[in-house]
This record gives C-alpha cells, sequence and structure tokens, in this order.
C-alpha cells in the first residue's frame, strides 16, 4: 500500500476514514476570496430583496391605475350613450341640441315617422294620431326643435 505523508487513519462503524492534512484545527477566520464572497451575496440578496418590493408596489399600482381607467370607461360610456328616451316625453325633446347629428337624434328620440328633405335641408317629423314635433336639420346638423305638446322651440340663432 502506497505511504501517505501526513494522513491519519480513523476508524469509525467499521469503515476506515484517511485525514490528510492538519488534524482536528480549523483555521481562525475565512480566507478573504471567501468573506468577500460572502459580503458579495449578502448584498445580492439586499438587491433582489429591494426589486421584490418594488415588483409588488408596481403590481400593486398597476391594479389600482386598471381600475381607475374601468371606472373612467364607465363613466365616459354612461355619458356618450345616454339611456334612449322617447319622442313620446318631454325629456326626449329637452334633450336635443342645436349642432346634434341625426345619428344622436335618433339615439334620443328614435325613428322618425316620416321624413323629407329639400337639398340640404332635412325634416324629422314626430307624430302618432296627431303631430308631437319636428326636427330639422340643415347639413346633418339639428338647426331647429320645435313641438307644440311639450312647448319646445329651439332656432338656429343665424
Amino acid at each position: 500500500m502506497p505511504r501517505m505523508l501526513g494522513a491519519r487513519a480513523v476508524l469509525v462503524g467499521g469503515m476506515v476514514l484517511v485525514c490528510a492534512g492538519r488534524w482536528g484545527q480549523l483555521p481562525a477566520q475565512p480566507p478573504k476570496a471567501v468573506a468577500a464572497s460572502d459580503t458579495r451575496l449578502d448584498a445580492a440578496e439586499k438587491e433582489i430583496a429591494a426589486l421584490k418590493l418594488r415588483a409588488s408596489e408596481q403590481d400593486q399600482r398597476v391594479r389600482d391605475l386598471e381600475r381607475t381607467v374601468r371606472q373612467l370607461q364607465a363613466a365616459i360610456r354612461d355619458v356618450a350613450h345616454p339611456v334612449p328616451t322617447s319622442w313620446r316625453t318631454s325629456d326626449g325633446w329637452n334633450a336635443l341640441k342645436i349642432g346634434m347629428s341625426r345619428a344622436q337624434v335618433v339615439d334620443i328620440l328614435g325613428e322618425p315617422k316620416t321624413s323629407g328633405a329639400v337639398m340640404d335641408r332635412q325634416t324629422l317629423s314626430y307624430a302618432d294620431a296627431n303631430p308631437v314635433g319636428t326636427v330639422v336639420l340643415v347639413d346633418d346638423r339639428v338647426s331647429e326643435i320645435s313641438s307644440e305638446r311639450f312647448k319646445v322651440y329651439a332656432p338656429t340663432d343665424k
């Protein structure tokens, strides 16, 4: 058997362990390379913890912003698409404004009973057994609103 310099053998539970080098002595302090890697490891762990905290804060901020966007979209949707009224109510006639488009008028009052056009002037008439009112459009914009039944009259200021 080859001879090992500075080796010691120990019998443990039927197994022979051979240890080379100094027996029973551990260095008092870790070498400088190990100490430096420990400080870098600690710094990296601190940086990871800070990044995780920042990521969770940003996730919360994104959730808050998405909630705000949904609320604003709902508010815009409610304003942009008012609940349709009817030409049979004063609320419908009072909701009309000079300058609205034909599509906006139809959204509010519904389809007219009759309509007529002469050049760029279009008249929408709403009636049941008796006439209720008319809306005059010039170039697809409301220029006059009148309803005798609901006492509404709004001419163009031209």
